[in-house]
């Protein structure tokens, strides 16, 4: 059974990557979880902690599947691979990723949230220039950098237009070499 703290933050993850954070309550998550608002409080008391929790969620599940998919393959390109896979599942679901809309809504969140987003965003740029490295790419930050620019706007295209085929069109360039 889930607890209700993971409920919480479970469903303010799905509200996050559907409607950005600044689009639902505390009330609403009350109501779709079916307890009162003081129970979301008690465990968020603010939505800043909400919204760190969020983040630093994301960052751990990441790294995790960044571990796990540099486990699960030698080629680097089997990992860009893999990694826009996992991004366009969340163009199937209807979703955002969860610190692409965070800091698309930068100026509402605290300071400490945006450097938790940047750590998140820095974290994943330097796997990313590892796997560049490791292809043979002569300049893999700048390469790393590109791939992830592309990465969060593409998945923003092919949210608009339905469409999750967007994100391996646009990266393709990338898994050349």
């Amino acid at each position: 059974m889930t607890d209700t703290r993971t409920k919480i933050l479970d469903l303010a993850e799905s509200l996050t990557q559907t409607r950005g954070f600044n689009g639902f309550s505390y009330i609403d998550l009350a109501e779709e979880i079916g307890i009162k608002t003081a129970s979301v409080h008690y465990y968020f008391k603010v939505k800043d902690d909400l919204a760190a929790a969020l983040v630093e969620r994301v960052q751990t599940t990441h790294a995790a599947g960044f571990r796990e998919i540099e486990e699960g393959t030698s080629c680097p390109k089997k990992r860009l691979e893999a990694v826009i896979a996992y991004f366009q599942g969340y163009v199937a679901e209807a979703k955002f990723c969860l610190c692409g809309m965070m800091a698309a809504e930068l100026q509402s969140v605290s300071p400490r949230v945006a450097r938790l987003v940047e750590a998140y965003f820095n974290s994943f740029h330097a796997w990313l220039s590892r796997q560049f490295k490791e292809a043979g790419h002569k300049d893999a930050k700048l390469q790393a950098l590109g791939f992830l620019s592309a990465l969060e706007g593409s998945v923003l295209l092919a949210r608009l237009r339905r469409d999750p085929k967007i994100v391996h069109d646009a990266l393709k360039g990338y898994l050349k070499a």
